[in-house]
């Protein structure tokens, strides 16, 4: 989908020439799919994102854009937007071909710190320093988007991932919430004899699972696993664990407490599972309060914390949490000055106050994430479970380079449905993981 804020072709006529409008009038008629950008000068600026395909993402992005042509009438932008997976595949496109966007949406770790190792990204350190603007974020979030000491994207959001379940059927049901991972595996093995899903999952795109895996390797192991490897630990290890952690996950689909057929599932049919009671509990990131805007009457979304494993070596208080998304500038981009003006405004405590309001997510600006924008439940888990946690650690697939997280997602799907056993798999990620690609 293009948005285009440009109103004055005659002006246009007069400094790019004829045929420069002419392609502006066709990408507007929908050439949508063309990858490269038109150089960009002075109060003009190319802006790619992707917060399409879902309502609260598409809400909070229209809200953004038509804020920022208001207060910045003199900066034109012409907006590109796709879904995830689309959008990472035309990004790396359009980065590899030399031609890429001024302004754009990028997933931390791995994916920002390619285009990093390629000279592609534009240094914000300088920017940052001004105006107390570094300050206005919280630490942790910005070294996820900082490497050698440089800080290359603004962080936007924080994803934290706990289980979901519906506390009327718990409560209809007669079932408690567990606090050991005996008791949850107690529980699933009742919900199953219920003629029940217990835990929904559509692994299609290959992160759902990798909730699991992460968790049982954080609560047998510890936090900074992945982290220890991409940052060149020589000592870096899944040690015995990642075995047993493959092992543990694989232990739940050979019990079939996940959806039959649930690695050719959509997240979003798992989602539709857990919302019409098809499927008891859904281990999912905060994005799920609003994935369940449109639940049936009666339902009320609870929430709990991954449960203890006895005998783990990890703090068992610790919690999957990371940076989701965030925004960066292209070292290429020409009008860096009005770049940095669109990224200020959009991590401004206003418009991700209204993020948070919107898609019912914990963002990145301190002061941010009040009580009266995030909700009950999302308050909830920013004041409570994440204040707790020993550590917070970032999401696996995202901090690893890209064939890293290829293997990754592979080596899980396998082990779930069987073809690759819990060892191999784990020494196929630990040797992706230590040639850091």
């Amino acid at each position: 989908m293009w948005h285009h804020y440009i109103e004055q072709p005659e002006a246009l006529r007069k400094l790019f020439g004829e045929e420069i409008v002419k392609l502006k009038c066709l990408l507007i008629a929908g050439a949508s799919l063309m990858l490269a950008t038109l150089p960009a000068t002075a109060g003009e600026l190319t802006f790619w994102h992707a917060y399409a395909g879902q309502q609260d993402k598409v809400d909070f992005i229209n809200f953004a854009l038509d804020a920022f042509a208001k207060k910045h009438p003199d900066i034109t932008l012409d907006v590109v937007a796709a879904e995830q997976s689309a959008y990472k595949t035309k990004l790396n496109t359009a980065m590899a071909s030399g031609n890429p966007p001024d302004v754009f949406y990028t997933l931390p770790g791995g994916f920002l710190n390619a285009f990093v190792k390629g000279g592609q990204m534009y240094a914000l350190d300088q920017d940052l320093a001004k105006d107390g603007w570094r300050e206005s974020f919280l630490e942790s979030a910005i070294a996820q988007t900082s490497k050698d000491g440089h800080t290359y994207a603004v962080p936007v959001d924080v994803d934290s991932v706990v289980f979901w379940y519906d506390k009327a059927l718990f409560a209809e049901k007669g079932w408690t919430v567990p606090k050991t991972y005996d008791e949850l595996m107690a529980l699933a093995e009742k919900i199953k004899a219920d003629g029940i899903v217990p835990f929904a999952l559509g692994n299609k795109d290959s992160w759902p699972a990798t909730f699991w895996f992460q968790y049982m390797e954080m609560r047998l192991k510890g936090s900074g696993v992945v982290a220890a490897f991409v940052n060149g630990d020589a000592n870096a290890t899944l040690g015995p664990e990642g075995e047993k952690a493959f092992e543990k996950v694989a232990e739940i689909a050979k019990n079939e407490y996940f959806p039959t057929g649930f690695n050719g599932m959509s997240d979003q049919e798992a989602n539709m599972l857990f919302l019409n009671g098809q499927a008891a509990i859904l281990l999912n990131g905060t994005w799920q309060i609003g994935a369940s805007a449109d639940a049936p009457e009666g339902f009320e979304l609870g929430t709990f914390a991954f449960p203890t494993v006895e005998g783990g070596a990890g703090d068992q208080t610790d919690v999957l949490a990371g940076v989701a998304a965030s925004f960066g500038i292209s070292e290429k981009a020409e009008n860096k000055a009005d770049a940095v003006t669109l990224l200020k405004f959009l991590s401004s405590p206003e418009v991700m106050t209204k993020y948070v309001e919107l898609r019912k997510t914990m963002v990145t600006v301190k002061g941010a994430t009040t009580e009266a924008a995030a909700g009950p439940v999302l308050y909830g888990i920013s004041n409570d479970l994440m204040n707790a946690a020993g550590h917070l650690d970032s999401f696996y697939d995202t901090a690893m380079p890209p064939a890293a997280t290829n293997t990754y997602y592979t080596a899980l799907q396998g082990a779930l449905d069987g073809s690759v056993t819990p060892a191999d798999a784990a020494k196929r990620l630990e040797g992706a993981l230590k040639e850091n690609k």
